[in-house]
């Protein structure tokens, strides 16, 4: 009898590896179909051809192709709010928030081309977020350029925000992986030089 639900917990086990492993290949593939096709043109046929499987087994795994690009978009949704809850509870510093802001974008490196190409992704993040992305970079920014900020501090808080974007995509591409430690700290030291020059 033991022996039977051993037998039994192994094969579930095994089962739900299957399925998740599945599930990664379809995050993994509609990724890159995404990022060339756009979230628009890309259909879930197109998925489940490049899957190899049928679009009846696909949505065995996921209901629709917004649910797939929701999956994508778990992670870096997930530090998006753990970074709107930092800005509102607590009073980070510059780098601490500089370094979050390079830390999603190393992160989310796939999706990010994703979204630069496709209005209707970013709309699904900002369906998503307590606040949208416009109002979220309002805020970063108030928070980089400080308390009744001038002219100049504003640039800087703007420059010092792209920096670290476009500064962790290049080591990003750069390394053919995530950004490392010595990377990352490269990166937070150039936005924080344009910030406080």
């Amino acid at each position: 009898m033991a022996r039977a639900q051993d037998a039994r917990q192994s094969e579930t086990r095994q089962s739900e590896t299957r399925q998740s492993d599945t599930r990664q290949r379809i995050l993994a593939i509609a990724a890159d179909l995404f990022a060339r096709q756009g979230y628009t043109g890309t259909s879930i046929a197109d998925i489940a051809r490049e899957l190899g499987t049928t679009t009846a087994a696909l949505y065995y795994h996921f209901p629709s192709k917004s649910a797939i690009l929701g999956g994508l978009l778990a992670v870096p949704l997930t530090a998006y709010t753990r970074l709107l809850d930092g800005l509102d509870s607590d009073d980070p510093t510059p780098a601490d928030l500089l370094g979050a802001i390079a830390d999603i974008t190393s992160d989310a490196r796939g999706i990010a081309v994703i979204l630069d190409r496709d209005p209707a992704a970013l709309a699904m993040i900002d369906e998503q977020l307590p606040r949208s992305s416009r109002e979220l970079t309002e805020q970063t920014l108030a928070a980089l350029a400080g308390p009744d900020p001038d002219r100049a501090a504003l640039i800087r808080a703007n420059a010092a925000l792209a920096v670290v974007k476009a500064a962790t995509m290049t080591a990003v591409q750069l390394s053919g992986g995530p950004l490392t430690m010595a990377d990352r700290a490269e990166v937070l030291a150039a936005a924080l030089r344009v910030l406080n020059p």
